[in-house]
């Protein structure tokens, strides 16, 4: 039976699109994916996979869990708000405002955002729930706790050119970083993860 990764998927980010994308990097892999939620780490504690995998904000969530496996962070981050120079680049009351519209317009609050990060995906109804996507934000705008150790086989990954990210910040507040020359597209950091994930798990 192969081994399985537990997905928490980044904000606005469909869960199922997350999981394809990573069949098709690691096809090796048994995935499911769900959506970053107040529920999230639990149900990753509570699943048998044998890796936890998460990107952007799902990677921030399983930066401060307590749990022995390792885990493959796909564009992570201590605290995104660029006033606490932890790796974050995106301004306190730039996150506020993003709250406000998504209340307002959460299609268009949604689609703004994917076009900020260059990042294109079916469109999916669990993208456009206002509750879900407005506790991630809310967890975007509290303070950024310290991680807990990592895990052995751990890794972390971050495009240089990720406008979300100061990586070089970033790289101060997790050691272990690799930094790729990409963007925020979780294509090249997919591969990324697959080469060094392979190279750890033959």
């Amino acid at each position: 039976m192969p081994q399985s990764i537990f997905w928490i998927s980044g904000w606005a980010v469909p869960a199922d699109w997350l999981a394809d994308a990573a069949r098709e990097a690691l096809p090796d892999f048994h995935h499911l994916a769900v959506p970053p939620s107040d529920t999230a780490t639990t149900e990753a504690s509570a699943s048998s996979a044998h890796i936890l995998g998460g990107f952007s904000l799902g990677a921030h969530l399983l930066l401060t869990m307590n749990d022995p496996r390792p885990r493959i962070l796909l564009a992570p981050f201590v605290d995104l708000k660029s006033e606490a120079a932890l790796g974050g680049a995106v301004a306190t009351t730039q996150l506020r405002q993003q709250l406000r519209w998504l209340k307002r317009d959460p299609r268009a609050a949604v689609t703004d955002f994917r076009a900020r990060i260059a990042f294109e995906a079916p469109d999916a109804e669990d993208a456009h729930d206002i509750a879900a996507l407005a506790w991630g934000l809310e967890q975007m705008l509290a303070p950024g706790q310290p991680p807990s150790a990592w895990p052995t086989g751990t890794f972390a990954i971050a495009g240089r050119r990720d406008p979300l990210l100061d990586v070089d910040a970033l790289a101060r507040a997790l050691p272990a970083l690799h930094v790729v020359d990409a963007g925020p597209e979780p294509a090249a950091l997919r591969a990324a993860a697959a080469s060094l994930t392979l190279d750890a798990h033959p």
